[in-house]
C-alpha cells in the first residue's frame, strides 16, 4: 500500500513516504511486494504542483528461523525403571513464511549422569498441551513434519524410558532438535528460488536449526503404581467376550528410605464395561462402595481408594472387578 504526504504550502522539495505492513514477530511476510514512490512538490507562482517518481518495488524474501522452548520447569522426578516419561517442548517458526520442520530426539548429552532411552516423539495433535496417548500423533520423520505458519508453534513431546539402578538425585538429559526442511546453515546462506512465492530463502540468525534440552531426575522417593488384569469368561476361559469378568489389581509400592504419607488411587471404569458391586478391596480386605468410614468408594464411573503410608517394607494392593457389557 502506497502513501503520500499532501503538498500544501511547501518548499521546493518534499520527503517520500512508504506505508509498510503491520510488524510481525517473524517480520514482513515472505512474498510481500514492497512498492515505494517518491514525490516532488513545488509552487509555480501561486499554484502548487507535484510530480511522482517511477515506482521502485521488490518482493520480500523468505527468512528461515526456528526457536524451541522447554515447557517443563526444573527437572521432572522419575523412578528408576519408569516407562514412557514425557518431556514437553514448544517449536516456534520464527521466520516469515510457512515452513516445515524435521524433528529429532537427542540423548547422551554432555552433563547427563544417565541416558534416557528415547522411544518416540509425539505431536500434540489436539493442542491442549497435555500428552494424550492414543490421541496425539506419533511423529514420523519426512512423513508428518509439522508445517508452521510464520509465528505459529506446536508442542512436541519427547517420550523416554528410564533405566534401572540409578542413584538417587542423578539427572538424565534429553533434547529436541528442529531443523527447517527447506535447509539450514550459516546465517545469510541463500537457497535460490526455494522461498515462498518463488522468492529466495535466506537463513536467519538461528541457522534454521535449534535444540533445547529438558531433564529428568531419578528419585527413589517416587511411589510406583502397577496395574494388571485377569479375564474370566462365562465358560471359565480367558476370552474377553460380553459377560466376562475383568479383575484389576493395582499395586502401590515405594522405595524411599523415609516412609511417605500415603495417597489416593483413582481408576475410571472402562467404557464398554460395568463395575461389579462389592468387588472393591484393599490388601485383601473388602471395602464398601458408598462413601462412608472406610477408605474406598466405587461408582458407575470410577473407583477411589485412599492408601496408607508406604515404605520399603509395605505396599497397598487394590482390586476391583468390571463386567464386559452384553
Amino acid at each position: 500500500m502506497n502513501g503520500r504526504q499532501a503538498a500544501g504550502k511547501v518548499g521546493a522539495w518534499a520527503a517520500a513516504v512508504l506505508c509498510a505492513s503491520p510488524a510481525l514477530a517473524g517480520g514482513t511476510p515472505a512474498g510481500t511486494d514492497i512498492v515505494n514512490t517518491a514525490q516532488l512538490s513545488w509552487v509555480d507562482g501561486s499554484t502548487p504542483r507535484s510530480v511522482d517518481s517511477n515506482p521502485a518495488s521488490f518482493k520480500v524474501d523468505e527468512r528461515i528461523d526456528v526457536a524451541i522452548a522447554a515447557l517443563d520447569s526444573g527437572s521432572i522426578p522419575v523412578a528408576p525403571g519408569d516407562q514412557g516419561r514425557v518431556l514437553g517442548f514448544r517449536v516456534v517458526n520464527a521466520g516469515n513464511a510457512l515452513e516445515a520442520f524435521a524433528l529429532a530426539g537427542q540423548s547422551g548429552l554432555s552433563g547427563s549422569q544417565w541416558t534416557p532411552d528415547i522411544t518416540s516423539l509425539v505431536i500434540d495433535s489436539n493442542g491442549n498441551g497435555e500428552y494424550d496417548p492414543g490421541v496425539d500423533q506419533p511423529y514420523r520423520a519426512g512423513i508428518n513434519d509439522p508445517a508452521l505458519a510464520a509465528d505459529a508453534s506446536v508442542t512436541i513431546f519427547v517420550v523416554a524410558n528410564v533405566p534401572g539402578g540409578l542413584a538417587d538425585g542423578s539427572v538424565g538429559l534429553a533434547a529436541l532438535r528442529a531443523t527447517a526442511v527447506t535447509g539450514s546453515g550459516a546465517p545469510g546462506t541463500v537457497f535460490v528460488g526455494k522461498g515462498a512465492d518463488g522468492t529466495d530463502a535466506v537463513i536467519g540468525a538461528t541457522t534454521a536449526t535449534a535444540a533445547t534440552q529438558g531433564s529428568l531426575i531419578a528419585s527413589l522417593a517416587v511411589p510406583q503404581l502397577a496395574k494388571t488384569q485377569q479375564i474370566t469368561d462365562p465358560t471359565g476361559g480367558n476370552s474377553a467376550v460380553p459377560g466376562a469378568i475383568i479383575t484389576y489389581t493395582l499395586s502401590a509400592t515405594y522405595a524411599g528410605a523415609v516412609p511417605n504419607t500415603g495417597g489416593v488411587i483413582e481408576d475410571p471404569i472402562p467404557a464398554g464395561t460395568s463395575y461389579v458391586p462389592g468387588s472393591l478391596t484393599i490388601n485383601g480386605a473388602p471395602l464398601t462402595d458408598i462413601a462412608d468410614g472406610d477408605t474406598g468408594q466405587a461408582t458407575s464411573s470410577a473407583i477411589r481408594v485412599a492408601v496408607p503410608t508406604l515404605s520399603q517394607a509395605t505396599k497397598a494392593v487394590v482390586t476391583f472387578q468390571v463386567r464386559v457389557n452384553n
